[in-house]
């Protein structure tokens, strides 16, 4: 491959001793990781749990609090491709609890530590100034925040991405069992966490096909093929279930267009100035030679183009979250292009610029990802205070049906209250229903007559909040009167208040 991957010892005769280096410099050459993982995280926990969950999140939530064998039985059905996500979850929130921060720390932490991982790559691959250059890049960046603080897997994503191609640049330099073995578990860990990531793999097999071009090692190309074989038979029932999910999994993700194309670099980075900034910066890394630019390069635009190509000719898959992983690479073009192999002052002067411009560019977007109402879905929050304030003794809550995040989002926060409405449609809960949304009772109508107030909550907004629930408009307009109408962020609250006896 190339020089970046290879080490060319001269051959000797001479029979030479091992030094180790001193302890203080070992730590100094994983100075950039550590600086990039430890800025990274503190950049996350200012105000992670700020944010009210969003509708994905409400839904690791539920999940999470159901026993593995009703996880298993759920992802048969639906949500296959996050299991392992729900499973870990599942034990996670049993030993730190579920507030929103508890259920986000995952995340952050595998956030800092693909950060940091970035850093480490950084500074192999090229050198340890590029190495920081890059984490402090990545760690700046408003969706490197905003995913760290989601209780979803695309940190875990993110840093299995690059840890995989880390332990690939080990591997193919100095081979040994041991490191090819961290490198298939790392992808196996990539394809449990999130199977989109595994789009990752295309760089991958430009990596070693590279590698193999330089060095004439044809068995390492054997070995990688090998591996990925190995990795792929713990994630084949995975795929297969996601396969034949996809209806209900992707039904919501629009065709990809030119539009979606030309928008997508701004929503992966979560700021559209930013984005092309950074992208700016990293074309002028192409003034570098190619071939060391490469790897990095097709880690960057490899997932793009096989995404783009399944969409176009598949299904559609073109979301930016699928899409963080490439965020790293791009982060280490751009290192690239501003420290290159210059030492002197200017260089550095150069890059504190840049990091400061970045930094400014991207601080309304880092506002925006902190503020209550930042992540996708309705306001649950805001929605359970209104129902907390004004609820009284006997009141019954009526939910969108056939939705999956409402109910769970409004169970998440309704039960921090001492006290919250009844809910009298359940007929099967969604953890006894093996699905995201439970089993309600037919005649809804009958289930609620004789209620002295009855809330109605949406997951959307209405003018007229019974167009979502029909079949009670007769009693609505028989037996009660709307006395309050509130819509937070995405939602419709309504209280009906009784008028008359039946």
């Amino acid at each position: 491959m190339t020089e970046v991957l290879t080490t060319n010892r001269p051959r000797t005769s001479r029979v030479t001793v091992a030094v180790a280096p001193p302890p203080a410099h070992r730590f100094v050459r994983f100075l950039p990781a550590a600086l990039s993982g430890a800025t990274m995280l503190g950049i996350s926990l200012v105000q992670a749990g700020r944010p009210a969950l969003s509708w994905d999140e409400v839904t690791s939530a539920e999940v999470s609090q159901r026993t593995v064998p009703q996880i298993w039985e759920m992802v048969q059905n639906i949500d296959a491709v996050f299991g392992f996500y729900y499973v870990f979850l599942h034990y996670w929130s049993a030993l730190a609890g579920t507030s929103e921060l508890m259920l986000r720390l995952p995340s952050i932490l595998a956030m800092a530590a693909g950060v940091a991982v970035t850093a480490e790559l950084g500074r192999r691959l090229f050198t340890p100034m590029i190495g920081l250059t890059a984490g402090l890049i990545l760690s700046v960046l408003p969706n490197t925040s905003r995913y760290a603080a989601e209780a979803r897997p695309y940190a875990f994503a993110c840093f299995f991405a690059m840890l995989a191609v880390l332990f690939l640049v080990v591997a193919v330099r100095r081979g040994g069992a041991y490191r090819w073995a961290g490198y298939g578990l790392s992808v196996v860990l990539l394809g449990l966490f999130h199977l989109v990531a595994l789009t990752t793999l295309a760089a991958h097999a430009v990596l070693v096909g590279l590698f193999v071009r330089h060095t004439r090692r044809r068995r390492v190309a054997m070995v990688w093929t090998g591996t990925i074989l190995a990795a792929m038979v713990p994630l084949l029932p995975v795929a297969y279930l996601g396969l034949h999910q996809e209806d209900t999994q992707l039904h919501w993700v629009q065709p990809i267009t030119v539009a979606g194309i030309r928008a997508m670099p701004g929503e992966i980075v979560g700021s559209r100035d930013a984005a092309w900034l950074l992208i700016g910066i990293a074309v002028l890394a192409s003034w570098r030679p190619l071939r060391r630019l490469a790897p990095t390069a097709v880690l960057a635009l490899g997932p793009l183009a096989v995404l783009a190509v399944v969409s176009a000719l598949i299904s559609p898959m073109w979301v930016a979250r699928y899409l963080l992983v490439v965020l790293a690479p791009l982060a280490i073009l751009a290192a690239v292009a501003l420290a290159g192999g210059r030492r002197h002052r200017a260089g550095a002067v150069r890059i504190v610029a840049v990091l400061l411009l970045l930094a400014a560019v991207v601080m309304p977007a880092q506002r925006a990802v902190r503020t209550p109402s930042a992540k996708n879905g309705p306001d649950y929050r805001a929605a359970a205070r209104i129902i907390g304030d004004r609820q009284q003794p006997g009141d019954v809550v009526v939910y969108t049906p056939e939705n999956r995040a409402i109910r769970a989002g409004m169970d998440y926060y309704l039960s921090r209250l001492p006290a919250q409405p009844a809910d009298p449609l359940i007929r099967v809960p969604s953890a006894a229903s093996a699905r995201l949304i439970a089993e309600e009772y037919p005649d809804d109508a009958v289930r609620v007559t004789g209620t002295r107030r009855i809330w109605l909550v949406l997951g959307d907004q209405r003018d007229d909040p019974v167009t979502a629930r029909p079949t009670l408009r007769e009693l609505l307009d028989r037996e009660y009167r709307r006395v309050g109408f509130w819509q937070p962020k995405r939602a419709t609250l309504a209280l009906y208040e009784r008028t008359r006896a039946s």
